[in-house]
């Protein structure tokens, strides 16, 4: 099993690494293409909205067809648009590769998380999206130091150029090695299975929960390197600041299998996203300005997101499990569309400041530690009632 979840995870991870190998190119790309901050940070807002929205088939399609054959073509798909990034002549042309290379990625995401499930009981469920959250994790975490040194070397478009170069060497490498796993046909109730799915609490919650502590995560990501410049911090700089947030929640992940086994890891991942917005906001309101003021309080952030991205998502795949394709699918969407929404809505606040960065996060970070909360109370009750 470790050889098929690190193919799952070498395929998962492709869907970040775009977002965060790109994060400290924005700056550069910005004057490349003599645009501002707002503009440069839509290369992330949109491909976001597309790896949200593209999970809304991909989850659909992986039920119906099965996992490999979406799964794969996902791969060629991401490939392409990559490509298609590096050689952009203008910005529309570039957030329309981001767009088809996102819808590549949004294969590689829904079909590793629902292989987990096919491949694990409930009870190691929590512990096994930990497992593939960490793998996933390990490359974003260096992606934007690697992103870093790559625009100070040779410039941001050899970013997407090493981005295609990989989806297509994991394509030939793990492609054959992948498991076909288990395969849900649809039926003549899909449409009453979708409204109990959406009038399913455990589901619901864990989904909001998920969606608004991925929010709090990227409105950081997208300011942090403009407001770390001003700091006068240069892309490598910056990669290596935003490599210790990933860090944390790397760690994060690590903690999953000790605080699920009591059913509390959601409540406990969202509790600490919530104080360490709550953090950055006293430094900001103080008026402590500096890179570590700046960093500190979004390590506990990303922390807290490495604990609540696996314990929702345990939930989430078995809430229908009939339906575990299409409940990935519809929460993933619901994860990338509000975060790509709360991004693009910060980037329309000038001049960006870390006071001003500080209240958006808290507003979601309430949200994220309300629904954690009750959801890992539906959780437990559900639990109970099976026993």
């Amino acid at each position: 099993m470790n050889g098929t979840m690190l193919a799952l995870a070498m395929v998962a991870a492709l869907g970040s690494m775009a977002i965060h190998m790109l994060v400290p190119a924005l700056p550069q790309l910005a004057a490349d293409f003599a645009t501002n901050a707002h503009g440069a940070q839509l290369a992330i807002s949109i491909y976001m909205i597309g790896l949200g929205a593209a999970q809304l088939v991909a989850g659909p399609a992986v039920d119906r067809m099965g996992r490999r054959p979406v799964l794969l073509c996902g791969l060629a798909l991401y490939g392409l648009g990559a490509l298609g990034c590096a050689l952009a002549g203008s910005l529309p042309m570039l957030l329309t590769a981001r767009a088809l290379q996102a819808a590549g990625g949004a294969a590689g995401v829904v079909t590793a998380r629902v292989m987990v499930g096919d491949l694990f009981g409930r009870e190691e469920a929590a512990a096994r999206q930990a497992t593939l959250m960490t793998i996933v994790l390990i490359s974003p975490a260096l992606a934007p130091v690697v992103g870093g040194f790559l625009t100070a070397l040779a410039g941001w478009r050899t970013i997407p150029a090493v981005l295609a170069v990989v989806a297509l060497g994991v394509l030939a490498l793990v492609g054959p090695r992948l498991p076909h796993g288990a395969r849900e046909v649809a039926t003549a109730k899909a449409a009453p299975d979708l409204g109990r799915l959406l009038s399913n609490a455990r589901f619901t919650l864990a989904t909001l929960a998920m969606a608004s502590a991925s929010s709090t995560l990227y409105m950081f990501l997208a300011s942090a390197p403009f407001l770390l410049r001003d700091e006068g911090l240069d892309p490598r700089r910056i990669g290596i600041a935003l490599l210790v947030v990933a860090a944390a929640s790397i760690g994060g992940t690590r903690m999953v299998r000790h605080v699920s086994r009591g059913g509390h890891g959601l409540a406990i991942g969202t509790g600490l996203i919530f104080a360490g917005s709550c953090g950055a906001g006293l430094l900001a309101g103080m008026g402590l300005h500096s890179p570590v003021a700046l960093i500190g309080p979004v390590v506990l952030v990303g922390l807290g997101a490495g604990v609540a991205g696996p314990s929702a998502m345990a939930i989430i795949v078995f809430a229908e499990e009939s339906m575990a394709g299409t409940a990935t699918s519809i929460a993933g969407a619901t994860q990338m569309l509000a975060s790509a929404g709360a991004t693009l809505a910060l980037g329309l606040i000038a001049p960006m400041s870390p006071w001003r960065l500080a209240l958006a996060m808290l507003a979601t970070a309430a949200v994220c530690a309300s629904a954690g909360w009750r959801g890992s109370r539906a959780a437990k009750a559900y639990e109970a009632e099976q026993s």
